[in-house]
């Protein structure tokens, strides 16, 4: 993929200020001293009183980091999402409850998550009848993020249950951090299977799910805040904003074969030569990203899934598994069999 800068070159990542509400009053609630948390962590706790600020966000999850060993809680940042609702995210949590229907919802904080928080994947997987709700920072100089991926997943999940009720709980949670001792505590949260060390934070669902509809759907309301949340958008926007927007667009609808450019220029509500320019804009190729697509997903099935590799090359667009294989072999420099030995 051309793209013209690497992250760690851009300037610091960003959050909205709306991510920590309610979090001084739980620092203080398991005994933490909330003045020495925000300043180890950097960050002036007056700043947090406006939702539209702007916080750094390895600034941010250092907050969470401190918290957790001020308190002596490491599970703080998954009992902060657990309770986080989602008018609490401000913009982004309103634009997600006020969609009509539940994929609206997602459809919605997809397209405009660098809105809220920028250098960040926030994507649908498709994968073996299921899809899974993935979130990965993807600036990598923020190393420690265990407590920001629990409290994101946590409020997240919050959001499916405002439209499917609050019996409703994932079919299974992932993240990339190791396990901490026990690990009951996470799977007692999400009342979910919850695995450690993989290559993403995610969750998975039916796709059913995203049939409910949004029990305070509000299109005015909607109205009001997407002109905000498209201006921040194209105030972050940056050439790898807009390939992940479309590489996202192209695992969703990878099937039989791979989807051509006016597939994904509809899915994203544009004309064909809105798209094209867009591209050109960005200095990103189609193909390119296609085949980033493609790669992603691949590494995902053989080191997460038991799924074989015969349907694997389906899924990702190839008419046969030896095109599948000779594809792979490019990208990984072994086959895909020897791949999932090394890694599963």
């Amino acid at each position: 993929m051309n793209v013209s800068h690497s992250i760690s070159t851009r300037s610091p990542s960003k959050v909205l200020a709306s991510a920590t509400t309610g979090a001084a009053e739980l620092f203080s609630r398991f005994g933490g001293d909330v003045d020495r948390i925000f300043g180890q962590a950097g960050i002036d706790i007056d700043e947090t009183a406006d939702p539209v600020n702007e916080l750094n966000l390895e600034q941010y999850c250092r907050l969470f980091e401190t918290a957790a060993s001020n308190t002596d809680n490491e599970t703080i940042g998954l009992e902060f999402g657990r309770h986080f609702q989602p008018k609490q995210l401000g913009a982004l949590g309103y634009a997600a409850i006020s969609s009509p229907t539940l994929s609206a919802a997602v459809r919605n904080m997809e397209a405009f998550f660098p809105a809220h928080q920028n250098q960040t994947s926030f994507t649908l997987i498709q994968d073996s009848g299921v899809l899974w709700l993935s979130y990965h920072i993807l600036d990598p100089r923020i190393e420690n993020r265990r407590q920001d991926a629990e409290l994101s997943l946590g409020m997240f999940c919050n959001i499916f249950r405002s439209a499917l009720g609050e019996d409703w709980s994932p079919l299974e949670v992932r993240f990339e951090h190791d396990g901490p001792a026990g690990g009951g505590a996470h799977s007692a949260a999400f009342r979910a299977p919850v695995r450690f060390g993989r290559r993403t934070n995610a969750f998975a669902f039916r796709r059913r799910d995203l049939d409910a509809r949004m029990p305070e759907a509000d299109p005015y309301l909607f109205s009001i805040i997407r002109p905000f949340l498209e201006q921040r958008c194209q105030k972050l926007e940056a050439p790898e904003d807009f390939a992940t927007i479309v590489r996202d667009q192209i695992k969703m609808n990878l099937s039989s074969a791979a989807p051509i450019p006016q597939e994904i220029a509809k899915a994203l509500g544009m004309t064909d030569l809105e798209f094209r320019k867009e591209l050109k804009r960005h200095s990103v190729h189609f193909n390119d990203l296609v085949k980033a697509a493609r790669e992603e997903l691949a590494l995902h099935y053989l080191s997460e899934s038991d799924m074989p590799l015969t349907e694997i090359a389906l899924n990702l667009g190839y008419s046969e598994l030896s095109a599948f294989s000779r594809a792979f072999r490019n990208w990984a420099g072994m086959s895909p069999q020897r791949y999932r030995r090394l890694h599963t």
